[in-house]
Formats: C-alpha cells, sequence, structure tokens
C-alpha cells in the first residue's frame, strides 16, 4: 500500500511555527514585518503565484507590498526599485520570469542577502556550499520539509532529479549529498540520453521539468518514493509530471498533484521571512 505524501500538513506546521516569530516581532516592533513583491509585466501564472504570497501573508500577520511595474520597465528602473524597497522591507521578492530585456542575475543580486526570502542571490546560493547557509530555495525547502516530515529514509539512495534549475535541482543536489542526509544524488536533462537507465535505479525520485505526464509506469521503479514537483499547463488545466496512470500501489510513496509540493512552497518562502527576521 503506497504512502501518499499530503503537502497540506506540513504547510500548516510551518505557517505555525513562522506565525509565531512574525507575532513576536510585531509585539517587539510595533510594526508587522513587510514583505516586497516586485513583479515586470502582466504573466498570469506570475501574478497568480504572487497573489497566493499575498494572500498567505494576511493570513500569517506579515505586510505584504506588491510592487507592479509594466512591462516596458528598464533594468535600471527594476534595480533602483530594489533598492529603494531595501531601505523599508524585512524581505524582496522578484517574480521570475522577467521580459526578456531584464537580465535576471543582475537583478536579483541587488536584493541585500539578508532580505533575500527566495535565496537566490549569489551569495546565498554560494552559502549552500558552506555548513553556515540559512536561507534555501523556498521549492527545494519544501522538498526538503516533505523528506522530513514522512521520515523518508536518505542514507545511502540512489536519488535521481530530473531537471536543472537553481531553484531545485541545483540546492537539492548539494544539500542532499551532504553528510546531513548521505545521499548518492544525480541530476537528469533534456540531454540526458536513456533516462530511464537512471530513473528505474533511483529509490527516490524527484521531477521538476514542467512536462505534463512525462513520466509514466515505464520509468519508475518499484516500491521507490516519487516527488513530483512539476506543472504545466495544456488547454487551461494544470498537471504534473508524473502520469499517475497504473502506479495504484505500485510505488511505496508519492506526493500528488495537486496537494502535494505545492502547498507547502508558499509557508516556505515565509519561513525563510521568519529565518531573516530572527
Amino acid at each position: 500500500m503506497e504512502r501518499i505524501l499530503y503537502g497540506k500538513p506540513i504547510a500548516e506546521e510551518l505557517d505555525a511555527k513562522s506565525k509565531l516569530i512574525f507575532t513576536n516581532f510585531e509585539n517587539a516592533n510595533d510594526r508587522k514585518p513587510k514583505l516586497t513583491a516586485i513583479t515586470v509585466g502582466d504573466n498570469p501564472a506570475s501574478l497568480l503565484y504572487v497573489s497566493r504570497k499575498e494572500e498567505k501573508a494576511i493570513e500569517l500577520g506579515v505586510e505584504f507590498n506588491w510592487i507592479k511595474l509594466n512591462k516596458a520597465t528598464s533594468q535600471k528602473d527594476l534595480e533602483e526599485k530594489v533598492e529603494l524597497s531595501a531601505k523599508d522591507s524585512d524581505g524582496i521578492i522578484i517574480q521570475l520570469p522577467l521580459p526578456e530585456h531584464i537580465n535576471p542575475e543582475e537583478a536579483i543580486n541587488k536584493i541585500p542577502y539578508n532580505l533575500d526570502v527566495d535565496g537566490l542571490t549569489a551569495l546565498n546560493l554560494g552559502n549552500l556550499y558552506s555548513e553556515e547557509y540559512k536561507i534555501i530555495p523556498a521549492t527545494s525547502l519544501a522538498i526538503l520539509e516533505m523528506i522530513k516530515f514522512y521520515k523518508i529514509d536518505t542514507i545511502d539512495k540512489n536519488i535521481v532529479i530530473a531537471g536543472r534549475s537553481r531553484l531545485v535541482s541545483s540546492p537539492l543536489a548539494k544539500i542532499l549529498s551532504s553528510d546531513k542526509y548521505n545521499s548518492n544524488v544525480t541530476v537528469i536533462h533534456s540531454k540526458t540520453t536513456n533516462q530511464k537507465d537512471f530513473t528505474l535505479n533511483a529509490d527516490i525520485f524527484i521531477s521538476a521539468i514542467g512536462k505534463p505526464m512525462h513520466y509514466d509506469i515505464s520509468f519508475l521503479k518499484e516500491n521507490s518514493t516519487v516527488i513530483d514537483v512539476g506543472i504545466s499547463s495544456v488547454d487551461s488545466k494544470t498537471y504534473g509530471d508524473i502520469d499517475t496512470k497504473q502506479l495504484e500501489n505500485y510505488l511505496g510513496a508519492r506526493s500528488p498533484y495537486p496537494g502535494g509540493v505545492g502547498p507547502i512552497t508558499v509557508s516556505a518562502l515565509y519561513s525563510n521571512l521568519a529565518k531573516l527576521i530572527s
């Protein structure tokens, strides 16, 4: 009988811890902690994600400052907004993706490291290679919290991560191979030939490629743990990366889509904000 790895109880646990920190902050400073989110343009997915972050801010007692810039905003104007926001914010996020004329690396690195709630500045990403890191990108943190909550054994387990991004594969590959988790980690991607050579040997398979129902039962090892991080849209419907047909009682455990990693991710973002102000 497979275990279904629901995200809701994990999100609730994170939220309770964060809310306590936010309440203590407000009592000590006579103001709520302030999170500034900057969007450039009107990408529907981006606006939806930020609206969810705004809802969570209200729930947790955080002042949410949403700066909406038009698509034609220049690199200089965006960076000036970041620098200005840094003067009165406790955390800053720049919602990705940005319009093509804006260099996201340069924009993100204008965020002071101690306000970098997403953990995407070069300094905070670089800190993952030390034992002193404090902030982990929210999606990666959500997966780690799922592993922790459900007591998924990682010691000497083969973990395969599909997709290469600094939001998921880069942080997870480093952290899961550290002496805290002691996993054997492999990253596969669009240029990997014979992906099944890797996935069928995976004790834990984490997919974050954003292709609807791409991996079916033929890619997955029996009794393995599968964590579906991907999200994609087809004809106004959203899908995860895993095709769940024929999977009933085949896996040892799996995160569902929806209801798996997704609910944890926004809570993980606010967990990062709580760490920054503590």
